[in-house]
């Protein structure tokens, strides 16, 4: 199972907002800290000041009065008072309290202005050890652990106990209870923060978008450069650096355009300047007085006519001149059907287009004539079925052949190349059909796929894309087939 996502889209989506997501925890985490140890500095300082009051008071009043005067302080549940003669003995809870107590104690002293003996202990006090009117409280695990290590956070979930020696001896015995930030305060943070993500993503999201959008735009004018070289140049949109890459795109498609035509129009001088010796050649071999060193000069000359204009066709391709049109490529498998017949070739057709497809007709049934002569050459008749579908149309040329061994399937493609020793010079051609059958496929956008029949037999597929995705629905076409 993949956990990030495939498409550039999604992973910088992924990242902003994992990125955002992380800095606002950790930004609110920070301002929770801050403002829970601002809380329990003024928190402390004001029940050190409010202990050191009530001690200087106990201490004024006369040992008879003191009793009233603790009644009259008691009236709440988190600070009570108690007098006693000695210093009561309380246990601490916790090591990481001592900090706390030692700085609590201080400021007791601080605010008492005198060197009264003050002692802090922060403990949980039990039931019996509670002064009447003082409330407990109970803590869940995760409250124990949060008053333990971050006591400034949570420190309303134990007891400061502090002890003031009076002047007369006796000591004070103070219970408090500290205010503290509220713990749900935290859950108050949460809408804020998914409403800061729905903000940031939504933007992110259109941000992201725009410059995905140009890169998914290059990416199909990319994949159709070898279907249409010729086409319009590619709309520079995107941030800078994306119109950058896109300007060098376009100035690519337009080199290697000038290449194309450049290598057509020389290879179409070389045809002409080779086709007028070659034909000097063979009307000087008629000349040739014994019969079989004419004849085999002859062929040699017709040969090197034939590879030369295999040759030709091969690296022409399709005429980029002629613009593509509607074609009935049912007539026109017809037509080709036709043509084979009457010159006494078994040819047969099957199936039916639904509609026209775009094409360069001349070059569409060159790709035709050769796959009807490839199978004619290998069997003994050309089968042609029509397949259509919304995503591609087929057209199978199979034949009654010997087939081809499957690890050569592809190299039959290969220029001038020959499986021996079923298919080879002997039995005619150059080796150049089925490249060039390719060659016109590929740039109608769609291939030539070769697969032995299970009967025995080769079959071609010539598949042709209704929609410009190509490798997706190539694939399904060939399946149907199938």
């Amino acid at each position: 199972m993949r956990l990030l996502p495939r498409s550039l889209f999604g992973r910088t989506l992924l990242v902003l907002v994992a990125g955002l997501a992380l800095t606002q925890i950790a930004s609110q985490t920070l301002n929770f800290f801050d403002r829970g140890s601002g809380v329990y500095r003024l928190a402390a300082q004001q029940t050190a000041l409010r202990i050191a009051r009530a001690a200087r008071v106990l201490s004024r009043v006369t040992p008879q009065e003191r009793q009233a005067v603790v009644e009259e302080m008691n009236g709440g549940s988190s600070f009570s008072v108690a007098l006693a003669g000695k210093p009561v003995g309380i246990a601490a809870r916790f090591a990481e309290h001592d900090r706390y107590e030692r700085e609590l104690s201080t400021l007791i002293r601080y605010y008492l202005h005198a060197d009264w003996n003050t002692s802090v202990v922060i403990t949980s006090l039990g039931h019996d050890a509670r002064p009447r009117n003082y409330e407990a409280i109970d803590l869940t695990p995760p409250e124990q652990w949060l008053a333990r290590h971050f006591y400034f956070l949570h420190p309303g979930a134990y007891s400061t106990v502090a002890q003031v020696q009076l002047e007369d001896g006796s000591v004070a015995v103070f219970y408090a209870r500290m205010p503290q930030e509220p713990l749900s305060r935290m859950e108050s943070l949460l809408p804020r923060l998914l409403l800061s993500l729905v903000i940031f993503v939504t933007l992110g999201a259109v941000a992201v978008a725009t410059i995905t959008r140009s890169l998914k735009q290059l990416a199909r004018a990319a994949e159709h450069v070898g279907v249409d070289i010729e086409g319009p140049p590619l709309a520079e949109t995107g941030p800078s650096e994306v119109r950058a890459v896109i300007r060098a795109f376009n100035r690519m498609r337009g080199l290697l355009r000038e290449q194309v035509l450049e290598r057509t129009r020389m290879l179409g001088a070389i045809s002409h300047d080779l086709r007028t010796p070659v034909t000097r050649l063979r009307l000087r071999a008629e000349t040739i007085a014994d019969p079989e060193l004419r004849e085999k000069f002859v062929r040699d000359l017709d040969e090197m006519r034939d590879m030369t204009a295999a040759t030709l066709d091969f690296f022409k391709g399709v005429d980029g001149g002629s613009p593509q049109r509607a074609v009935d490529v049912g007539a026109l498998v017809a037509s080709v059907a036709e043509d084979w017949s009457e010159t006494g070739a078994d040819v047969t057709v099957a199936g039916a287009a639904w509609r026209p497809y775009a094409a360069h007709p001349q070059a569409l049934r060159r790709c035709l004539d050769n796959l009807v002569e490839n199978a004619l050459r290998y069997g003994k008749r050309a089968r042609i079925r029509i397949l259509d579908g919304e995503s591609a149309l087929v057209i199978a040329v199979s034949d009654d052949g010997p087939g081809i061994a499957v690890t050569e399937l592809e190299r039959v493609f290969d220029p001038f190349y020959r499986v021996e020793p079923s298919r080879n010079r002997a039995s005619g051609g150059t080796g150049l059909g089925l490249a060039i059958a390719r060659n016109i496929a590929r740039w109608h956008g769609g291939d030539i796929v070769l697969r032995n029949a299970i009967g025995g037999g080769l079959v071609a597929e010539l598949v042709l894309p209704r929609a410009r995705s190509v490798t997706a629905h190539r694939k399904a076409a060939i399946t149907a087939v199938r």
